[in-house]
């Protein structure tokens, strides 16, 4: 099956386009710039949670953006030409269709990389990347996938996971048994990978009810921005462009500490922050995260092993003062820099921030800024805490 895109026939009529004369060069080289990385988003979100909806309004509003959306699920979208594929001696072509609010859109069966590589072909026909995942996925791996895919190389950067969230059946679906050789369900996964979370359905809960079931939202994912919605209306920019993979804003590790209450239906999956009000020295420090998502284990302690053997790091975002620090296939070495790490599962990369795109190292030392957070299932925190604390005195002396 060839993996060619076919040619699409123009849907703009060439009066509706405005003259030549109103459109400026600088318009045109800012839209068309292939050279700049399209950011890629996950959305992901359980059965009825109201994904469809969502990708209705991104396929047929004039919203004034330009979205690539990749559907893993077509279901029964309303106003779209349901023609996405064609067969070809028996076998499906998957075809892009140009959409009359300037978006594209075309549906894979378990393809969605083959899908972006293809849709690369049409850069600058897009500014954005949205891939919808089946509501059983697991956007974990998916992640991965994106981030470590090296023929996509910089023609796209993973821009953050986007989870609806039905807030009236949520409690019964985390309650879920997991699928069997698995630890987790997909609605727990789904939820503690998330950058953003979409409380959909909102209008559906009242008060204390609403309250409760964000307060279990949070305490599985303590790091992504809660937006409450109701027929998944929600601002774009708010899913779109978030930069959650590279962000180093004062809202990029929003959870403070340990969070804990009576709402939390598994309290196994977690999330916790340890504090780094000091300069680090980057060695250790990449030492210690190496063995927390390579062997799965608390680093330095060998004990642990065994004891800690089902304990699952999903996610790793770290802001953190460092010295000597050296990127992932890097040579050049940073003196004193700060830091951002993004992990997901086993994998992690690091690079340096502007000075300036953060606070000062006191008053971000004061305000508590610097800070490594994990969400993870079975993590034993007393133990991580005190291989943390280690941590700080060995790379602190040096």
């Amino acid at each position: 099956m060839s993996d060619a895109i076919p040619d699409l026939i123009d849907v703009f009529e060439p009066a509706l386009l405005p003259p030549s004369p109103q459109v400026s060069t600088e318009q045109l080289d800012d839209s068309m710039d292939k050279d700049k990385a399209v950011p890629a988003t996950i959305l992901t979100g359980y059965l009825g949670s109201g994904k469809t909806t969502l990708l209705n309004y991104i396929l047929t509003e004039e919203h004034g953006k330009r979205i690539a959306v990749i559907m893993n699920e077509f279901g029964d979208s309303q106003g779209i030409d349901q023609a996405f594929t064609t067969v070809d001696n028996g076998e499906m072509v998957e075809e892009w269709l140009d959409l009359k609010n300037g978006c594209l859109c075309c549906t894979v069966k378990d393809k969605g990389l083959k899908a972006i590589e293809s849709l690369m072909e049409r850069k600058g026909k897009f500014d954005y990347i949205l891939l919808e995942t089946t509501g059983l996925a697991d956007p974990g791996k998916i992640a991965s996938m994106l981030w470590s895919n090296e023929e996509l190389g910089s023609d796209i950067r993973l821009d953050g996971i986007v989870t609806m969230v039905d807030a009236k059946n949520v409690e019964r679906q985390l309650a879920e048994r997991p699928p069997d050789g698995e630890t987790m369900n997909e609605a727990q996964k789904q939820l503690a990978f998330a950058d953003r979370i979409l409380l959909n359905k909102s209008d559906l809960l009242e008060g204390e009810a609403l309250s409760d079931i964000e307060a279990t939202v949070r305490e599985i994912n303590g790091t992504a921005r809660v937006e409450r919605t109701s027929y998944a209306k929600v601002d774009l920019n708010a899913i779109l462009n978030i930069g959650a993979y590279a962000d180093v804003g004062p809202d990029s590790l929003p959870f403070s500490g340990s969070q804990h209450g009576h709402h939390h239906i598994d309290a196994r999956i977690r999330t916790m922050a340890l504090g780094a009000p000091h300069r680090l020295c980057w060695s250790v420090v990449d030492e210690w995260i190496q063995e927390l998502l390579w062997d799965s284990r608390v680093p330095g302690d060998d004990a642990s092993a065994q004891a800690n053997s089902e304990m699952e790091i999903l996610r790793l975002k770290a802001l953190l003062l460092t010295t000597d620090f050296v990127p992932v296939g890097g040579d050049e070495s940073f003196g004193a820099a700060t830091v951002v790490v993004q992990g997901v599962r086993e994998m992690y990369d690091s690079f340096v921030v502007p000075d300036k795109e953060v606070a000062s190292e006191e008053a971000g030392a004061m305000a508590g800024l610097y800070k490594l957070v994990l969400i993870g299932r079975e993590m034993p925190e007393q133990a991580l805490r005190d291989s943390w604390a280690r941590l700080l005195s060995r790379a602190m002396a040096r």
